[in-house]
């Protein structure tokens, strides 16, 4: 009776084990092909009790291919790889899965700060539709000022950076000459439509213009400019500050900043660079922080700097002291 007991339990474990492995094996065919018709690719899979059996024949019957490289060549068993690379921003066949998305997906991906603004909550305050209209404005300026190498093309440097200030109200002074070149009454001007040589420029006057960034850039490369104001301009600040030093550093003599809120003492201390600099104006830029102080280090590095807008000593510290 034992006997015929042992002999019953090993043939059910044999069976047990049978019935694992096929489950098994029928679990991972159909989890592979689900998975294949989602992920619309074939699975790495290694050859085994478990992945054979999900192969077809057609698989098992694949050649070998050779791989050939510069150095070396060698065999390896690769199983419905494709003889081109597939390109992952083609479009999804028709028989593949895809999602519903799909259907409002535009063709060209989304911007990240777009997204960013649609998440933002609606904000119809006077400040908030105050400032927005200030960006689209800076935006609007930024791109009517950038700089167009085709007019320098036909102009030169010189004549293209007149055009550029005189057309959008400010003023110039050619070496040698005395007069100015502004605009009349009527809006309109004088100035050469070719390159002429030996025009340089000596002085410009940008305070009536709305001037930023890349309104300094379409202004380089001039070779004797001496006097430059941006009085008044409202998006000067440290970054155009570095922009006049670098662009400017061996020939401007006399600079104008005054009003110019958005300069801090980081564009202060940068002034530094300008080696030819003999008069500064920063008129209303008491708020900068420890501009007293900086104004002395300036005329230390300077010496013949004089800079005008700017009370050393404080009154009220002479009184208590």
């Amino acid at each position: 009776m034992g006997y015929r007991c042992l002999v019953v339990i090993a043939v059910s474990s044999v069976y047990k084990r049978e019935e694992d492995l096929y489950q098994n094996t029928f679990r991972m065919s159909v989890a592979c092909r689900w998975t294949r018709r989602l992920c619309g690719r074939h699975l790495t899979l290694n050859r085994g009790m478990h992945s054979s059996a999900v192969l077809s024949n057609k698989e098992d019957e694949t050649p070998k291919k050779v791989w050939v490289t510069h150095h070396r060549e060698g065999e390896k068993m690769s199983w419905n790889v494709p003889s081109e690379p597939v390109d992952v921003r083609q479009k999804i066949p028709d028989n593949e899965w895809r999602g519903l998305l799909h259907r409002i997906a535009p063709k060209k991906p989304i911007r990240a700060d777009f997204m960013s603004y649609m998440q933002r909550g609606i904000d119809l305050r006077p400040s908030s539709i105050k400032r927005w209209w200030g960006n689209m404005q800076t935006e609007a300026a930024a791109k009517d000022q950038m700089y167009k190498p085709e007019r320098v093309a036909v102009l030169g440097f010189e004549l293209a950076a007149a055009h550029f200030v005189v057309h959008r109200g400010g003023r110039v002074r050619f070496r040698g000459v005395k007069e100015w070149v502004e605009q009349n009454e009527d809006e309109e001007y004088e100035l050469s439509r070719h390159y002429q040589p030996g025009v340089y420029i000596e002085e410009v006057d940008a305070s009536k213009i709305n001037l930023v960034y890349e309104g300094l850039e379409s202004m380089k490369n001039l070779m004797y400019l001496k006097n430059l104001s941006v009085s008044g301009c409202a998006h000067i600040d440290d970054w155009c500050i570095d922009r006049i030093c670098c662009q400017f550093s061996g020939t401007l003599e006399h600079l104008d900043i005054s009003g110019c809120t958005k300069v801090t003492e980081r564009g202060i201390g940068a002034l530094a660079r300008l080696r030819q600099l003999r008069t500064l104006n920063i008129t209303g830029l008491d708020g900068v922080k420890d501009i007293r102080l900086l104004c002395l280090l300036l005329k230390d590095d300077l010496p013949q700097l004089k800079i005008s807008g700017i009370n050393y000593f404080n009154p009220e510290t002479l009184e208590h002291s």
